[in-house]
Formats: structure tokens, sequence, C-alpha cells
């Protein structure tokens, strides 16, 4: 079977139509664009932190204000060592952590919770949480969402700056 120079041109264009569209057809099953639709973030996106407040027990607190660019940290009771860079990265892991929307109201007994209060630009209301950090996990109860995310425990360091 002998093609003109045309018939070779025609056949390599609708090949490459064919596969254009079997690529198109199954994108959305090869890669889903939120494959957990139960996933949220902790701040609404986009959103840029002006101060975090961390109330760690009666009287010990951690306050992050923005300054400019840069972060000013103030503790009361706590002696806490952070550079600015780890204060940022403080910030991003607040920013960037998805967690697992929990179906049931969930009852935390024995736990302390920690309380934190986020202010957010274009924000009148201070976003606040109660962290409880469990052996195999960490809750998160957003009190202006009235819901519960659950996290790996791991992240609990990240969320929390660790205090000496």
């Amino acid at each position: 079977m002998k093609l003109s120079k045309t018939a070779w041109n025609n056949v390599i264009i609708f090949s490459v139509m064919i596969i254009i569209l079997l690529i198109n057809a199954t994108n959305d099953r090869l890669f889903p664009e939120n494959s957990n639709t139960n996933d949220t973030l902790l701040l609404p996106e986009q959103s840029v932190i002006l101060t975090l407040t961390i109330d760690l027990a009666e009287d010990k607190q951690v306050i992050f204000e923005r300054v400019g660019r840069a972060w000013k940290m103030t503790s009361q009771g706590v002696l806490l060592n952070l550079s600015n860079q780890q204060i940022e990265q403080l910030m991003f892991t607040w920013q960037q952590s998805r967690g697992l929307v929990q179906a049931a109201e969930i009852v935390v007994e024995g736990v302390q919770g920690v309380k934190v209060a986020v202010s957010v630009a274009a924000i009148d209301k201070e976003q606040i949480y109660t962290l409880y950090s469990l052996t195999d996990q960490l809750l998160i109860y957003n009190h202006q969402s009235d819901i519960w995310l659950a996290f790996p425990a791991a992240i609990s360091h990240q969320l929390i700056p660790s205090i000496e």
C-alpha cells in the first residue's frame, strides 16, 4: 500500500489528534486535581498572617507579630530562642498545612489543649484554634468553622515552637 505525501500527512495529523483526545479523556482519572476532598487548609488560602498568639499555659504565652517583612517575637513566662528563619518556617507551616476534616464531634479528655489565635490580613475576626497533641495524631479544633482537623503527630512540633 503506497500513500502519497498528503495522505501520510493526514494519517499523522489524525493519529496525533486521537492521541491528544485519549490523553484528555484519561487525564482526570490518572491525575485527579484533589485526590481527597476531605482535606482542608488550616488557614484561608493565600492568607497573610499578621499576628500569631500561642497560649501554652495559664501564664505562658508567645506572640509573633509581623513588622514589615520580619517578625517580632514576645514571650511571657517562656524561654524561647528562635531565629527569623525558624519563625518564617513556623508561619509557612501554618499557612500551608492541610488536615483531614473529622466527620463526628470529638471529645478529648485528659489532654490539655494549646490555644492559638491568628490575625490574618483582610479578615476582621481573629481565627481561634485549640490544638490537642495526642500520641498518634494532632487534633485541631477551628472555633470559627466549628470543625475538627486531624494531622500527623509530627506536625505538632512544626506548628508550636519547642520550649526550652
